[in-house]
């Protein structure tokens, strides 16, 4: 269950937007950039799986 510690907020600012639905947007980073800050997130409430990438 999300802490709102706020450091997904912090570290993406144009990922993640509680005020608006939805409210996390991907698309705005990396991959690299999102795993570093799920990471970090310290109640463990965000999480990720990683797509199939074609052959």
């Amino acid at each position: 269950m999300c802490q709102h510690a706020g450091i997904c907020v912090k570290m993406l600012p144009n990922v993640y937007h509680p005020k608006e639905r939805p409210w996390v947007q991907i698309e705005n980073a990396t991959t690299e950039e999102l795993i570093a800050q799920i990471s970090k997130c310290p109640s463990g409430a965000l999480s990720y799986r990683l797509n199939k990438k074609d052959k």
